[in-house]
């Protein structure tokens, strides 16, 4: 039988090291990659999982729809080759996808930094015990 500690009503615990800050950037992680070289979706997911020290690894699940909402957006085109004696999607980035890609970065430098200075404050906190 689990004891409920008496904080669980208050605030998640799970749910910060659950990766919610990752998964909000997982349209920039994959534009960034796309950036470098076309791939394919496994590919995606393997260079994710190894960008974040495998502290994170995105599901098919999460990354194939993005893919497909980019590729409508014109952000990504794709392409069907066959590696390996299989057909493969290949995703490559487009010019309009590189631009969002920068603006992206604009935008979301100034709010990470700002969540790194609420996360240190917390932490903080939390070591004065």
């Amino acid at each position: 039988m689990l004891i409920k500690k008496p904080y669980q009503d208050l605030i998640d615990v799970s749910k910060l090291s659950g990766g919610l800050l990752l998964r909000g950037l997982l349209s920039f992680y994959v534009l960034s990659l796309l950036a470098e070289k076309k791939m394919y979706g496994k590919q995606i997911i393997d260079q994710i999982t190894n960008m974040t020290r495998g502290e994170w690894k995105p599901s098919p699940g999460s990354i194939y729809p993005m893919l497909q909402k980019m590729v409508r957006l014109g952000l990504v085109t794709v392409y069907v080759d066959n590696i390996r004696g299989q057909s493969t999607r290949v995703y490559e980035l487009t010019g309009l996808g590189r631009d969002a890609l920068w603006g992206m970065r604009e935008e979301i430098k100034p709010r990470l930094e700002k969540t790194i200075k609420l996360l240190n404050y917390h932490l903080h906190e939390l070591e004065k015990g």
